[in-house]
């Protein structure tokens, strides 16, 4: 068994949703100094690979440490884009799954868009996003967890601005079911259609969302 890290690094001036805490990683002691090393992170609870819990956009929306693990770990199906690569600003319909969806699907489906290579570029804010449609669709037919290898499932910044598109429908529909949310995820395109996933959060009481270490495990 391979475990295979599907986060992008923590580290200082990583990029972040706009509007979110800038990411700044420095020494607080140092072993020359101090005897040990300790840093001190400053960070938005989404930032890097993260999770969005109910009360990111929710009023009253169930909590990080409210989630329970069990919703978080397990078998996951990864959907692929395709046959063509996904578009600037491309709103994913259901027809853009390579192979279609199946009929049913495990708690946790991840959209891999082939976009996590352009984290941290300019091109990373004209993201592809997923249609309400597709995230019905994914719904209705058993997902509980959304992953995604962009920003956001919703469009981000400047697409959003130029767009007839106005504030964030995946969002209020999925956390709005009690459903997760995981963004910013890292070499999904390298996984099987069908591997066990974890995707776990600080314990962060009362969080809205939280930082995660995404693995999978491919044998």
């Amino acid at each position: 068994m391979r475990a295979v890290d599907l986060s992008h690094p923590i580290l200082s001036g990583m990029p972040v949703y706009p509007g979110d805490p800038e990411v700044t990683v420095e020494p607080a002691l140092t072993v020359e100094i101090d005897g040990v090393a300790v840093a001190h992170l400053d960070l938005g609870s989404h930032a890097g690979t993260h999770l969005d819990a109910p009360a990111h956009s929710i009023v009253g929306g169930r909590t990080v440490d409210r989630i329970p693990l069990e919703r978080l770990t397990g078998q996951a199906r990864v959907l692929v884009v395709g046959p063509e690569p996904a578009r600037p600003g491309e709103v994913l319909g259901i027809d853009r799954i390579a192979g279609g969806v199946p009929d049913r699907l495990p708690a946790i489906v991840c959209i891999a868009t082939g976009w996590d290579t352009r984290f941290g570029s300019p091109d990373a804010l004209h993201h592809p996003a997923v249609g309400l449609e597709l995230a019905e669709l994914l719904w209705q037919r058993g997902a509980r967890v959304l992953g995604i290898d962009v920003l956001s499932p919703d469009p981000t910044g400047a697409v959003l601005a130029d767009s007839d598109a106005s504030g964030m429908p995946v969002h209020e529909f999925w956390l709005g079911g009690d459903g997760v949310i995981v963004e910013n995820l890292a070499r999904l395109t390298e996984l099987p259609q069908l591997v066990d996933v974890a995707l776990l959060p600080l314990r962060i009481a009362a969080g809205d969302g939280s930082p995660i270490r995404a693995v999978a495990f491919v044998e």
